[in-house]
C-alpha cells in the first residue's frame, strides 16, 4: 500500500487550521456587526485585554522555543527520514495550537466586547500562522532529508 504523501498531508493540515481560524473570525465580525452578541461591560474587557495580551506573549514566545528545541531534535535524530518527519509534523503541531489558541481567545475577546483590538490581534495570530506554512523545499534542508528520504516521504517509493 502506497503511503501518503507527508509534505502534502503537513501543508492540508496547516491550511486547515488557518482556514479555521480565517472563517471562525469572519464568523465573529458578521455577528458583532449585526448586532446577534451584546457587549460586556468595560471592566470585563480591561481585564480581557490583559489576559489576550499576556496569553498571547507566553504562548508565541514559549511555542517558537518549544518549535525550535523540536525542531533541532528531529534534525539531529539519526532515525530513518519518516521518523524525523514524524517528529517534525509533531513539533509543527504544538507551534501551530500555540499560535491558534491565542487568536481563537482574541476572537472570542472580540465577540464579547466589541472592541476591534481584540480583532486586530486575532488578525496577527492568523498572519503569524500564515507566515509558518510548511514547505518542502524548507522541511527537506531543515531535516537534512537525501532524495531517497524525500522519495519514501512523497510516497514514490
Amino acid at each position: 500500500m502506497q503511503q501518503p504523501n507527508a509534505f502534502k498531508v503537513l501543508k492540508i493540515l496547516h491550511t486547515t487550521l488557518l482556514m479555521g481560524m480565517i472563517i471562525f473570525s469572519v464568523i465573529a465580525i458578521v455577528l458583532v456587526q449585526r448586532n446577534l452578541v451584546s457587549a460586556s461591560g468595560e471592566s470585563l474587557e480591561r481585564a480581557l485585554q490583559v489576559v489576550c495580551i499576556l496569553v498571547s506573549g507566553v504562548m508565541l514566545l514559549a511555542g517558537f522555543n518549544l518549535f525550535k528545541k523540536k525542531m533541532m531534535a528531529a534534525r539531529n535524530d539519526t532515525g530513518p527520514g519518516e521518523q524525523r518527519m514524524d517528529l517534525y509534523r509533531a513539533a509543527c503541531i504544538l507551534w501551530w495550537a500555540m499560535i491558534e489558541g491565542p487568536g481563537l481567545l482574541a476572537t472570542i475577546g472580540y465577540m464579547l466586547t466589541h472592541n476591534l483590538a481584540f480583532l486586530a490581534l486575532a488578525v496577527f495570530h492568523i498572519s503569524c500562522l500564515f507566515v509558518f506554512t510548511p514547505r518542502k523545499a524548507n522541511i527537506v534542508v531543515l531535516l537534512n532529508l537525501s532524495s531517497e528520504e524525500v522519495a519514501r516521504l512523497e510516497g514514490k517509493k
